[in-house]
């Protein structure tokens, strides 16, 4: 099985400020609702000193800092907080919220790290109703002074005021749900903040006695959208035999991710699932160098071989990936034994579901490679989006 040495590893982290309508039109019930959906939403980071760090800023007639960003140092500590954000009611002054968490919520007193330019600095706004005063001009500050803003809207608030708040591109950042009820159906959306990145460097992944955590491969999750690009070269006693590519399991064993038959835990059904029978796909099995590349985009799997597109097929929504559990490389499905294949095996995940299709097949070997009968040595690469 697999251990993981990780080195080089760079993290993007961030100055996170939730900010949330607690005007009248919420209500008790809902805010209650609207707590949780922070905790749930904090266990997509990092957290810590020297990395992520989360302050709340909830808003009614006026904004009022309920934690700064540098109060709590952890996850827990965080999560706890959270469920203990005070409503009061009051009018929805969004404009003068957002003018409040620019002047001070990523400032320095605040716990801000101003001087750090690798810390992103993200808003995640959450409101229910329409402004009473203007948003456009303090949403226009916000953006000039580097904050990346998300607007969720739920039930009776304004499209057009979402947009005049989210940053660009308009698509990324508005949300709209029908009501609280539905709010934590968008947390996997939103786990792109956290996630759109890949955040780990692995090198020199090697046969030991344990897969690795997923945490530990992928700190931050994975995307929404992505692509997976792989080398490789069947040797002929694998030619006959299902086995994993990559598979991600979850904490029970249930498998996550797999390819070229792609898998996926379903957002409203346990499993989702498509499998390429495509003519082409024969072609992997000749004992020859091959390049897979995978794109998956929200609504669709696309299948490339050696750098051309040979299927796609739709695909419905997807829930995140489980990072409490292990990753899998070149295992037999029925048993779990390390595949027999030859090396100078080549893996990316790119964060940008687009590097599937701009591949080039430059670099798939011609000649002969070493091979090991029981192990698989490969480098695993992960890159960087920036946000």
């Amino acid at each position: 099985m697999f251990s993981a040495t990780l080195a080089g590893c760079k993290s993007v982290h961030y100055d996170l400020v939730f900010l949330l309508d607690a005007s009248s039109s919420v209500g008790k019930e809902d805010f209650e609702k609207v707590r949780q959906w922070v905790s749930n939403l904090v266990e997509t980071f990092e957290i810590g000193p020297d990395k992520t760090r989360v302050g709340v800023v909830r808003y009614g007639d006026r904004p009022t800092t309920e934690f700064d960003l540098g109060k709590y140092k952890t996850r827990e500590e965080i999560k706890e907080a959270a469920r203990k954000i005070q409503y009061y009611g009051g009018n929805t002054n969004t404009g003068d919220a957002l003018r409040y968490i620019t002047t001070y919520s990523f400032s320095k007193e605040a716990g801000g790290r101003l001087s750090d330019r690798t810390v992103k600095k993200v808003a995640i706004l959450l409101t229910d109703g329409r402004s009473q005063d203007f948003v456009l001009d303090p949403a226009t500050a916000a953006h000039q002074a580097g904050i990346r803003i998300f607007a969720v809207g739920v039930g009776e608030a304004l499209k057009e005021e979402l947009d005049e708040i989210a940053s660009e591109p308009k698509s990324a950042h508005v949300f709209h749900v029908s009501d609280y009820n539905a709010i934590d159906k968008i947390r996997g959306k939103l786990r792109r903040i956290g996630s759109k990145f890949c955040s780990s460097l692995l090198s020199q992944i090697h046969c030991s006695l344990f897969p690795p955590h997923a945490r530990d491969v992928f700190p931050q999750g994975l995307p929404d959208e992505y692509a997976f690009v792989t080398t490789f070269k069947f040797r002929k006693a694998s030619r006959k035999e299902d086995w994993y590519i990559w598979q991600i399991i979850d904490k029970y064993g249930i498998p996550q991710v797999r390819a070229v038959e792609y898998n996926a835990v379903g957002l409203t059904k346990d499993a989702v699932r498509v499998v390429f029978r495509n003519a082409r796909v024969t072609d992997l099995f000749d004992r020859n160098w091959h390049k897979i590349a995978l794109s998956i985009q929200s609504k669709a799997v696309s299948l490339y071989i050696d750098c051309k597109l040979v299927q796609m097929l739709p695909i419905e929504d997807r829930e995140n990936i489980d990072i409490q559990g292990k990753t899998v490389i070149g295992k037999r499905l029925y048993d779990s034994v390390p595949i027999d294949v030859s090396t100078a095996l080549r893996m990316v995940i790119y964060c940008d579901s687009r590097h599937a299709e701009l591949e080039t097949c430059c670099d798939i070997p011609s000649g002969p490679v070493s091979s090991f009968m029981s192990f698989i040595h490969f480098h695993m690469n992960t890159l960087h989006c920036n946000l």
